[in-house]
């Protein structure tokens, strides 16, 4: 029987929530489902570590360059847990998903700039609460300048409104 043939199981354990889970490794050259992983211990994908190190992944959550037969020669070489055994346990930590939160974007999201204006985000425009200036939109402002080196504003109709 060859070596990618060959289940065998690690033991993983997450700190934060006191949580041993034995992991079956059907083949030793599959590719790390940190979804999955992060999904038993309810944690957030994104923020999951492995022996406290980051491994690298895809948009899915799969990680397309590392197996578990190379992570374990790795933890092995640096004489970290492995998995082998209760002692010998791999720690996972990452952030726990909260029960009830939403992890996509909001439809309609609002932000502040400077606190003049209010801009709401969708999908389709952005949109921008009217401000005192805008109140009015058939008139221009023009500025012109004095002789004292003051500004002064004058409103007046716009051609396509006179």
């Amino acid at each position: 029987m060859s070596s990618d043939k060959k289940s065998s199981t690690v033991k993983l354990f997450c700190p934060s929530l006191s949580k041993l889970v034995q992991w079956v490794i059907k083949k030793e050259d599959e590719n790390l489902d940190l979804g999955l992983i992060a999904n038993t211990f309810g944690l957030e994908p994104s923020t999951l570590k492995i022996n406290n190190h980051f491994i690298s992944r895809g948009i899915d959550f799969v990680s397309s360059s590392v197996t578990w037969k190379s992570l374990l020669s790795f933890f092995a070489s640096r004489g970290l847990a492995t998995g082998s055994n209760e002692h010998d346990v791999i720690v996972i930590d990452g952030r726990v998903w909260k029960p009830g939160t939403k992890r996509v974007c909001q439809p309609l999201s609002e932000s502040f700039s400077g606190g003049r204006e209010k801009i709401k985000f969708n999908s389709l425009a952005v949109k921008r609460k009217p401000l005192v200036e805008d109140i009015n939109p058939l008139k221009k402002k023009k500025i012109s300048e004095t002789s004292s080196g003051k500004l002064n504003f004058h409103m007046t109709k716009t051609a396509e409104n006179k």
